[in-house]
């Protein structure tokens, strides 16, 4: 049988409650009758007032210890009777009519603390009073004691009406208490569940795909961390969904252009329309090279977050790595009417993927040369600094807006206006330089340009070993 949450906190709760009320009503009902017992005894030593005068009187030092009432018991007995009179006999005539049993409780003890005469055993619970020749003791000490146990029970009605009276109390009292338990363990168990149960209902919202629900947080407790941290998730998969939603849109999209002019091409060939020439062949070329570079970007993007993304760490000289990088692309800027001016150190070396971030430098020039006016001008630079490698890549007008700078790096966004499709990208260059640069642990960044355009920087970590 599945049990509530609810049940079992309240479970919990009431049997805690029930067990440390238990306990206390027992240890007070031992209390009560210990210190009832014990106010009765003191109340019952002060009765032998006259019996403890007596026995000063009669105490002997020459024979210390009443030798004569050791001797014989039934002088003892005689002498509690002769100067105790027990309630219930007035009349000392007969030692038994004692309810109380004083004779059988009562015992003479010598300075030392050793029997003399009286009864023989001692209970847990007794009192004792000292013998003395002063009322105070003050002129010496005790010539012995008299010691009373508590009885083992009373038959006296108004003692046993008390003590029933103080359990019946007792029993009501803990029967109350039990009582405010059960009902403050049912309103902390609802106090928790009541949450719970919201987060409940919002865990199986977010299972069956619906991301939009939030759960309302007023508390200020865990729980109401534990439902902040609910909302987040929820917010976090709902931007997870539209970004995928998005990414297939675009991707679709994007994949759609290049597979729509090598169809348009190879259809025209059927039909005759265009001839395989070299300007056709040409075009159908460029549609399938921009096609792969697509499928290579999405390839890079879709495993970025693996470990084996970028696994080619080697010890590389940067300066290196980005000298190759211009010399290819050098021609290309040429053409657009670009010049390049580099500023690098001697050398620089740390520990990279070469192939990788030669591909970074690529993109990043690239984009300079679709993107920048002719005539321009393009300014690379690469200093140490801190422990990072800087790289930045600078180029002259035209740029985009400061509010469009931050979402450069969105897949598949394009400034609109000076920077469009209509100029061969896909949108991906720039969040595949940033999947890479963060594989490497360095981090990218855009800003405008001193020059007018865009300024592209990124950093890299000198890891050496």
């Amino acid at each position: 049988m599945r049990t509530s949450l609810t049940t079992k906190i309240f479970l919990a709760i009431a049997s805690t409650s029930v067990l440390v009320i238990g306990t206390m009503a027992m240890l007070v009902a031992l209390s009560m009758r210990d210190g009832f017992s014990q106010y009765l005894l003191r109340g019952e030593i002060a009765r032998f007032n006259t019996l403890a005068q007596e026995l000063a009187l009669a105490h002997d030092p020459a024979a210390p210890g009443w030798p004569e009432l050791k001797a014989e018991g039934e002088a003892w007995n005689a002498f509690v009777i002769k100067h105790f009179r027990p309630p219930g006999n007035p009349d000392g005539d007969d030692v038994k009519a004692d309810p109380l049993m004083i004779g059988d409780r009562l015992t003479l003890l010598d300075a030392q603390g050793d029997r003399i005469a009286g009864a023989t055993a001692r209970s847990a619970i007794y009192e004792q009073r000292p013998i003395c020749v002063a009322a105070d003791c003050k002129d010496g000490a005790p010539l012995g004691y008299l010691h009373l146990n508590a009885p083992e029970f009373s038959d006296s009605t108004s003692d046993g009406f008390f003590i029933r009276g103080q359990y019946t109390s007792l029993a009501f009292s803990a029967l109350i208490a039990l009582l405010l338990s059960a009902a403050a363990a049912f309103l902390i168990a609802r106090q928790i569940l009541i949450p719970i149960k919201r987060l409940e209902v919002g865990a199986k919202t977010l299972a069956s795909g619906d991301y939009s629900q939030r759960i309302e947080k007023d508390r200020t407790d865990e729980l109401g961390d534990l439902i902040a941290y609910h909302n987040a998730l929820a917010e976090t998969l709902a931007k997870a969904s539209q970004a995928e939603r998005e990414w297939m849109s675009n991707t679709s999209h994007e994949l759609q252009t290049p597979l729509a002019v090598l169809r348009a091409q190879i259809e025209a060939l059927q039909d005759g329309v265009r001839q395989p020439n070299q300007e056709t062949l040409a075009e159908m070329h460029a549609a399938q090279m921009r096609l792969s570079r697509l499928v290579q970007d999405l390839k890079i993007l879709t495993h970025s977050r693996e470990p084996e993304h970028v696994a080619s760490f080697n010890q590389e000289d940067l300066v290196d790595v980005v000298t190759d990088a211009v010399r290819v692309a050098r021609p290309m800027l040429e053409t657009a009417g670009l010049e390049i001016d580099c500023a690098f150190p001697e050398a620089l070396t740390l520990k990279c993927d070469r192939t990788r971030i030669s591909q970074v430098i690529d993109n990043l020039l690239q984009n300079a040369a679709r993107y920048t006016d002719p005539p321009g001008r393009i300014r690379l630079r690469i200093w140490h600094a801190k422990g990072f490698a800087h790289v930045s890549i600078e180029d002259t007008p035209p740029t985009v807006p400061d509010d469009v700078l931050p979402r450069l790096f969105d897949r598949f966004f394009r400034a609109e206006g000076s920077r469009s499709r209509a100029l061969g990208g896909s949108g991906l260059g720039l969040s595949v330089c940033e999947a890479i640069v963060e594989a490497h642990g360095g981090k990218i960044s855009v800003a405008t340009s001193e020059l007018g355009g865009l300024n592209v920087t990124f950093t890299l970590p000198e890891r050496r070993s």
